[in-house]
């Protein structure tokens, strides 16, 4: 899960739209969109473990995309 944003801080999920729309929440109050890599898409694990983050309503540290 990689965040297009510079100097973001931890998310966390705020709905699993569809497999190409997620909405996280940021420390400041901001919404966002997280961009699901095609490899992610295609993980079950990843999606069982990101509505159990959803659920549990954990905040995530982000991960940089790199330019």
């Amino acid at each position: 899960m990689l965040i297009k944003k510079q100097n973001i801080e931890s998310v966390k999920i705020k709905s699993i739209d569809s497999q190409d729309k997620v909405l996280a929440t940021t420390e400041s109050g901001e919404i966002i969109e997280l961009h699901i890599t095609d490899q992610q898409k295609k993980d079950r694990l990843f999606w069982e473990s990101l509505v159990n983050v959803l659920r549990a309503e954990l905040w995530l540290p982000p991960q940089k995309e790199n330019p």
